[in-house]
Formats: structure tokens, C-alpha cells, sequence
């Protein structure tokens, strides 16, 4: 076992025994600290002997042992032995008793009373040579009853006395100590976190979904924790773990040993009781598989391997780790017996039949892997990821052909990096597949996983999507078969083009997606349809969307559940998948579907920025994006690092957002992803309109889709109508800003979701000299306009700065207080400055100490942007002035501030601002 020098999660033990220790929790003579076996006992005894070592104590230790425990005074002899030489100053009485307890002398064992006594003589006298005592005893349910007696007398009567006495047991056990009232306190298993720390510290290389294996295994045990991870260590722990983790030695011990004293029909009966509910959540009553079975529960029972929930008043097993036990102390016939006598008993259930059966079969079985194979695609649409790899890969086992085998091993390394975030597996189980086949074919199951792996991992989507194409040609006759493998081919084919964006591949693609023509409520095509293409996105596209998110309510299949949010994620529309992702988040963390989980993790943040949860975001896509880091799934943490970064933007910090999105293009750039591209595009023109920076910002925006074009296939052009908009009008680029907002409403974005509809009208606002004001109050009194908390304040502000140039200051400061209000709770800094400039240039009050000598509001306004290093023509555009009106104003304010630079204006401007 790995040695963890830090005690992880103990924080409230060791608060507990300093206080015992040194007695700040009054005169308590006696702790006693209960707990499962290798939840950490022995561990806290050890941090209570530094603890008192550290404040001058003297510490005797002594630990009870099974085979000692009709040993008379067994362990008193351990603790006390150290102590003897004191016990010559004693009376007679007592030097005889502690003589023969310790077997230096004959003689009858002392009564319990004289050695209680002696007891305490002895220990008064070690603590009268100017040493405070800590007595510690562990495994007291194997403490010896004359020593508990004696050592409990002694307690009683040591008050006042620096003497303390820390035990430790089994929660279930009955000491004497807990017995006679002293003070205990349950150890609790770690939780969540502590586990995690605990994991992380211990093994630094697991990945994260190893490490929720391990946690959901010990369930909090930190033995379990540390030796779980044994079995596998020399090698490195595998991708996908086995469905029972092996237990080592000292696993053994602690969770095998309680099996050791039941019957065979006992222990037969909780072998039929694992396997049999193994794969669902069913009660140990309904696994038992005989009335004789049910009736051996009460045996198990009293051994400690079952207890009764309290919650449901059910039996479970008392740990997971004991249902391993219990495979492990059967043989492999043993467990085939019980698998046929299931699968007979499971004849009307046919998955749990095909399931025992796969278990059950001693070699190749076609009928049998057929039906495991068929069963993997029922358990992913039930939301058993994990089991349904397991399915198939039993089922290639099992297969009698080298292609049905090559075939089913390659779709299990397909899934394994779709669903179960096994990315790293897949280089060896497609190593299995090209030694197995065959084939003149070439197999569509390992063409898509290889094209899975080449996409998620190394981002050649180009290579990707040729090595499908020509595969899917191959098999042009299945195109529109509907088959499964045929259907994640065309799945995968389009998140190929979805991250390439290159024209010429979608053409290629789009011409087979049009081959397949897949049904109308499919998955396929809402995300070809809306998602790929959203300004081709038809009413009947929408409405098939709506309906499709509706269903999501009853869906527990992750894959189908983030698709369909996936389809709606440019049209805002990913709220009405809320429940149903959050579901596969946790599923994920439960160590289920971890790759869909962080794209539902990553969704869930996108909604999270519109909304103006913006902390919540950076929770989330920080889990996402280190998911992506643990288990090498490199392209799909884009999104995540594009929604973080333009919260970063927002929020002014520049250098950070700057980073990410040159670190986006530099991985787009040889690989030819326009997405990324457009990711680092998106961040940097955030950044600059809120620094006023509209030249830069339409260079970024424009780098995305050309003004006045809408293309399709370019889906990420829709979230930037607004900000392209914004950019060129305040660039000078009137013409472009117009025909932008008006191929917006050709494009059909208004119809495409109320925000966008929100924004598309606030374009036109900012581009029509004569209607601007009903267009700005239409854009504002838009359904659910409070919703999209960013986007909202931006069009107040942009409202605000127009009444304010047309010379309505009072309307003005109504809209630009409203959007500082926003932008000061999201800590959207740059824009705030922006509202706030605008607010003082609209005439809004100033402190009499903020104004300066004799400074007008927009003089004021002009001086703090010319102090921040804009330029005249840069400070003309961002408070609809002429340049030469800012040079009128700079002139005046120069003498009323005692200055003759620029460059003095933020040392003249500073006194006043603090």
C-alpha cells in the first residue's frame, strides 16, 4: 500500500483530540472511536500519539489481538509492561498483582477489584514523575474482559490526574467501553472530496474516471482506497476496469474473514444474491433465490455481512467491497452454475437472460454474442454505459467468426470513446481489430472509431473525415438502413464537418447526410438540420426540435440526451434540456457516461453565460475542461476554454483572454479547424467592444463571416449579429453594419429563437437613423429579454449612448443606470467603465470631489478616456462626438486641471478619483 504521510478529511478527529488531549473539553477520562474496519482507526490513534507527544505526554500503546482474547489481562500486560519499574514503589498488595499480571511472578490471577486498583496505583505513580499519560488501545472488540474491567476501574478514578485513554473499535462490536457510558465518537467513511484528495495524493496518474471507480468501490473506506488501486499499480491502471475490482491481502482480511464462518448454503445463497443483481438496483430479499436462501439473510445477518438500511428498513450488503469478496471466494464453475440457473430463472426477461448467459458460456457462442450485442445497444439507451461496453466486448469474446469478433471489439473501442471517456483504450482495442481481420472489407466499426479517435484526440479532422467518407462508401448500400453502426458513422461524419467548417468537406458530407435521409424526429437530423445549419433550419425542423426536447423528460440515454441539446445550442434552446443534462452529469460522475457528461457539462455553461451565471459557468467548464485534461479528449474542451475565456473578456481580464484565444488558433491553425478559429475570434472581439476598440473588434467579428452574410454551415456567425453589427457602425463601416442587420432578418434569425430575435432587432436599431427608438424598445420588450442578463444590458447601453447623442439625457441615464446595475453584478468591468462614461457624459452627478476645477460632465467624461490611452478619434466614437469636439474639450480641460500633456491627464485625474 502506498504511504500517505497527510491524513486527508480528518480535520474534526483532530480538533476532537487535541481538545480531549489536553483536556479543553473538561475532565473525560475515556474516548472511544468507532468505526467500519479500515475506515482510518488506527490512523486517528496514531494522530492522538503525535498530538500528545508534541505537548510533552508520555504515550503507552497497546493493540488487541483475536487469538488473545481469552487471555486474562493479555493486553493490560502489553500497555502497562513499559511502566514497571514504577510498580516497585507501590504496596505490596499491588507489586504482587501487577508481578503476576505482568508473569513475573506465580501466583492466582488478581481479583478484578485488586487489579483495578493496581492499575491505577501504577499509572498515579508514572504520572507523579512529572509525565501526563496517553493510554491507547486498539481492536478493542478484541480487548480481553479482565483488562477492560481493570482499565475502566482505573478510569473512573483518575480524574483530576493527567492520565487520558484513547480506544479504538468496530462499529458493530459491543466493548465494554462503549457499555459503560464513556465518550464516543463515530468515524465516518470520507466523502467525495476527501476520497478524491485521498486518491489524488496517493496515485497521482489515475485518471478521473478510474478514480470514480474507486471512490463508488470504497465507498468512503480509506483502506479500501489505497489497496484497491494495488492490483493494478505495476501495470498501470487499465481503461475500463472489471466489473469486481480484486481485492488484496489485506482486503481480504478486513472484508473476506467475515464470510469465513457461514454455511455453504449461507455463502451459496450471496453468491446467487451478486450475481443476480449485479446489474440493476434490486434488494438482497428479491435476489435470494429460494424461501431456504431468503431464510439464510438472518445468518449473514449476524456475521456482518448484511445489515438493515435504516432508511428502507431492506437489507444490503454492509459494504460493496464484500460483494467483491464474495466472488472472489467462489470458483469460476461455481459462478457458470449460478449465471445458467439465473438466465432459466430470467427465461421471460430476455437482457438478463442474454446477460447470464454471456456470463455463463465456456467458448464461442454465435446466438449468445449476437444477443450480448444487441443487448450493449438496449443497456446505452437505458443509460448503462458502462455495462453496455462490458456486454460487448463479452460478446466478441464469444463470437465464432474473426470478423463478427474484429467487428464487435471495434465498435466496444467506438463506444468506449463516444460514452465511457476511454479514449485512451482505443489505440489497443483497434490494435486487436486490424490482427483480427479479415476482411476484403473494411469495417465500418473500426473506420468510425478510428475516425472518433483522430477527431477527439489529435483534431485531424481532415483525415478523420476522409478515412469515413471513403468507408461509408463503401457501404453505400446501408446508408439509409437505419443500422447503428451506420447511424454513429453519420453522427461522427458530422461533428467531423461541424469542427472542420471547411465548405468543402460539408459538401461531401452533406451529400451523404442527404443519401441517408434520416426520419424526421432522428437525432441525425435536427443536429444536420439546426445545429450544423441553423439559418437553413426550417419551422418543421423547429417544431421536430421542440418535440424531441419535450421527450427528453422520460429519456434516461445519455448519447440521445445531449444530442438533442447539442441541436438546439444555437438557438437557445439548451434550457428546456436542462433537467435531462444535469442527469447525465451525474450519472457521469458516478462514473457512467463521462465523455457525454462533459459535453453536458460544457452545454449547461454555455446556457450558464447567456443567462449571466457567470461563477456557476466557471464551475462547471473548469470540471469539464479538467475531465478533458485527465482523459485526453483535447477537441472537445473547446467549447469549454471559448466559454471561459469570454467571461475572462468580459470581465476585463485582457492578458488571460488574450492567451486562450491565441492558444485556440495556434491548435486550429495546422489542423485547419474553422470552429477553433472562430472560438478565438469570438473572445478577442468581446474583449475589444469592451474596450471601445471597434476597429479590432470588427477585424475579429468579420474574420468569422463576411458583414452582410450569413452562410450556411457557419453556425457560429448567429451568436455575433449584434456584436458585428455594433463593431462596424462604430468603426465607420455604416454600410456593413446595415447590410449585416438586415441580412439577419433575411437569414431568418428572428425566427429562430427570442434572443436572437432580441438581437437581430437591436442591430436594426443601431443602423436605422429614423426608427431607431421603437426598434431599441421592441429589442428590450422581447419574450424573456431579463433572461439573457449580458446581451440585455449591452442594448440598454447602446440605447442609452443613442438618447443620449439625440440629447435626452434624463431617458439615457433610465437605461444606463439599469445596465450598470447588470454589468456591476457580473463584474463585467470594461463595460461598466463604458456605462459609467457614458452616464457622466449624460450628465448623471459627480461627487464635488470626483469633478475636478470647474470640469463639465463630458469634459470629464473625454479627460478619463484620453487618460486611459484612447485616442481622439477612439473617444469620438465611443461617445458619438467629433474628433474635433474631443480636442475643443481636451483644450479646455488641460488648464482647468493645471496640466499641458496628455500623458499628466491619469496623474491629474487620479487625486480625484480616490
Amino acid at each position: 500500500m502506498v504511504r500517505v504521510d497527510v491524513l486527508v478529511g480528518r480535520e474534526v478527529e483532530r480538533e476532537l483530540l487535541e481538545a480531549f488531549v489536553l483536556g479543553k473539553a473538561g475532565d473525560e477520562p475515556v474516548l472511544v472511536i468507532r468505526g467500519e474496519p479500515g475506515v482510518g482507526k488506527t490512523a486517528v490513534l496514531d494522530m492522538a500519539a503525535d498530538i500528545a507527544a508534541s505537548q510533552g505526554f508520555r504515550v503507552l500503546r497497546a493493540a488487541a489481538l483475536e487469538y488473545e482474547a481469552d487471555l486474562k489481562f493479555g493486553a493490560l500486560n502489553q500497555l502497562l509492561h513499559p511502566l514497571l519499574d514504577a510498580a516497585d514503589d507501590l504496596g505490596a498488595t499491588h507489586r504482587q498483582a501487577l508481578h503476576v499480571i505482568m508473569g513475573l511472578a506465580p501466583g492466582a490471577m488478581p481479583s478484578q477489584l485488586i487489579a483495578g486498583a493496581a492499575t491505577l496505583a501504577l499509572l498515579q505513580a508514572a504520572a507523579g514523575q512529572g509525565f501526563s499519560l496517553l493510554l491507547i488501545v486498539d481492536d478493542v472488540q478484541w480487548l480481553d474482559l479482565p483488562s477492560t474491567m481493570a482499565l475502566s476501574y482505573a478510569a473512573r478514578r483518575w480524574n483530576g490526574i493527567g492520565i487520558r485513554l484513547v480506544v479504538a473499535g468496530r462499529a458493530e462490536s459491543d466493548d465494554g467501553f462503549t457499555r459503560s457510558g464513556f465518550r464516543v465518537h463515530d468515524l465516518d467513511p470520507l466523502d467525495e472530496g476527501d476520497s478524491d484528495a485521498l486518491l489524488r495524493v496517493a496515485y497521482p496518474a489515475l485518471t478521473a474516471n478510474v478514480r470514480r471507480r474507486l471512490r463508488a468501490d470504497a465507498r468512503g473506506n480509506p483502506l479500501a482506497l489505497l489497496e484497491l488501486p494495488v492490483a493494478f499499480e505495476s501495470g498501470g491502471p487499465p481503461a475500463t476496469l472489471p466489473a469486481m475490482l480484486p481485492l488484496t491481502d489485506r482486503l481480504q482480511r478486513v472484508f473476506a474473514d467475515r464470510l469465513a464462518g457461514l454455511s455453504e448454503g449461507t455463502r451459496r445463497m450471496l453468491l446467487f444474491v451478486v450475481l443476480a443483481g449485479a446489474e440493476n438496483s434490486v434488494t438482497l430479499e428479491d435476489c435470494a433465490p429460494t424461501p431456504q436462501g431468503l431464510a439464510d439473510l438472518p445468518l449473514a445477518e449476524r456475521a456482518g455481512v448484511v445489515r438493515v438500511n435504516p432508511r428502507t428498513g431492506r437489507l444490503e450488503f454492509r459494504h460493496p467491497l464484500i460483494r467483491a469478496a464474495v466472488i472472489e471466494q467462489s470458483t469460476s464453475a461455481e459462478r457458470r452454475l449460478v449465471h445458467r440457473v439465473l438466465a432459466e430463472a430470467f427465461d421471460r426477461d430476455p437482457q438478463r437472460r442474454a446477460w447470464h448467459l454471456g456470463q455463463a458460456a465456456v467458448g464461442p457462442d454465435s446466438e449468445i454474442a449476437a444477443s450480448l450485442e444487441a443487448l450493449s445497444q438496449q443497456m446505452i439507451r437505458h443509460g448503462d454505459s458502462r455495462r453496455a461496453t462490458a456486454a460487448l466486448l463479452r460478446a466478441a469474446e464469444l463470437s465464432t467468426s474473426d470478423s463478427d469478433r474484429a467487428r464487435r471489439t471495434a465498435r466496444a473501442a467506438y463506444l468506449g470513446t463516444l460514452i465511457t471517456g476511454e479514449l485512451a483504450d482505443t489505440a489497443r482495442l483497434l490494435a486487436q481489430v486490424n490482427r483480427a481481420e479479415v476482411r476484403e472489407t473494411p469495417s465500418l466499426e473500426a473506420a468510425v472509431a478510428a475516425a472518433y479517435q483522430l477527431l477527439n484526440d489529435e483534431g485531424d479532422a481532415i483525415t478523420a473525415g476522409r478515412l469515413l467518407l471513403a468507408t461509408i462508401r463503401v457501404h453505400d448500400r446501408d446508408i439509409g438502413s437505419g443500422a447503428d453502426t451506420m447511424v454513429e458513422a453519420l453522427h461522427t461524419l458530422l461533428y467531423i464537418g461541424f469542427f472542420s467548417g471547411r465548405r468543402e468537406l460539408w459538401d461531401d458530407i452533406g451529400a451523404v447526410l442527404r443519401r441517408a435521409e434520416p426520419q424526421p424526429m432522428a437525432t441525425l437530423s435536427l443536429l444536420h438540420n439546426i445545429f450544423a445549419d441553423p439559418v437553413g433550419a426550417t419551422a418543421e425542423d423547429l417544431r421536430q426540435l421542440t418535440a424531441a426536447l419535450d421527450g427528453l423528460r422520460f429519456s434516461s440515454d445519455p448519447v440521445r440526451i445531449v444530442r438533442v441539446a447539442t441541436a438546439g445550442a444555437y438557438i437557445d434552446r439548451i434550457g428546456d434540456a436542462r433537467e435531462a443534462l444535469w442527469r447525465v452529469i451525474e450519472d457521469g460522475r458516478n462514473g457512467g457516461a463521462i465523455a457525454k457528461a462533459i459535453e453536458a457539462l460544457f452545454l449547461i455553461a454555455q446556457l450558464n453565460f447567456f443567462e449571466g451565471e457567470w461563477d456557476s459557468l466557471l464551475e462547471v467548464a473548469d470540471e469539464g475542461l479538467q475531465l478533458c485534461a485527465e482523459l485526453g479528449y483535447t477537441l472537445l474542451a473547446g467549447p469549454g476554454r471559448l466559454l471561459r475565456a469570454l467571461v475572462g473578456a468580459a470581465r476585463g481580464q485582457t492578458d488571460a483572454a488574450d492567451l486562450a484565444a491565441e492558444e485556440l488558433l495556434l491548435w486550429a491553425a495546422p489542423r485547419h479547424l474553422v470552429t477553433y478559429a472562430a472560438y478565438s475570434s469570438h473572445i478577442r472581439c468581446v474583449s475589444a467592444l469592451g474596450r471601445s476598440s471597434f476597429d479590432e473588434a470588427y477585424r475579429h467579428a468579420a474574420s468569422i463571416n463576411a458583414p452582410g452574410d450569413f452562410p450556411h454551415y457557419g453556425p457560429h456567425a448567429v451568436w455575433l449579429v449584434l456584436d458585428l453589427t455594433e463593431a462596424a457602425a462604430r468603426s465607420g463601416r455604416g454600410a456593413e453594419a446595415r447590410a449585416h442587420a438586415e441580412a439577419a432578418v433575411t437569414a431568418g434569425l428572428p425566427e429562430l429563437s427570442p434572443r436572437l430575435r432580441m438581437l437581430t432587432t437591436a442591430a436594426l436599431a443601431l443602423t436605422d437613423p429614423r426608427d431607431w427608438r421603437r426598434l431599441f424598445e421592441e429589442a428590450l420588450a422581447t419574450a424573456d429579454s431579463r433572461r439573457w442578463v449580458f446581451d440585455c444590458a449591452r442594448i440598454e447601453l447602446l440605447y442609452g449612448e443613442r438618447l443620449r447623442r439625440e440629447r435626452e439625457p434624463a431617458a439615457a441615464r433610465a437605461q444606463l443606470t439599469t445596465a450598470a446595475q447588470v454589468f456591476e453584478q457580473l463584474r463585467a468591468i470594461p463595460w461598466l467603465e463604458r456605462t459609467r462614461s457614458e452616464l457622466r457624459a449624460a450628465g448623471e452627478p459627480v461627487p464635488a470631489e470626483a469633478r475636478g476645477p470647474g470640469l463639465t460632465p463630458q469634459e470629464r467624461a473625454v479627460a478619463e478616456l484620453a487618460a486611459s490611452g484612447l485616442t481622439n478619434k477612439e473617444i469620438a466614437e465611443r461617445l458619438f462626438l467629433s474628433a474635433r469636439t474631443v480636442s475643443t474639450h481636451l483644450h479646455r480641460v488641460f488648464p482647468k486641471l493645471g496640466i499641458s500633456t496628455r500623458s499628466a491627464l491619469r496623474d491629474a485625474l487620479a487625486p480625484q478619483r480616490d
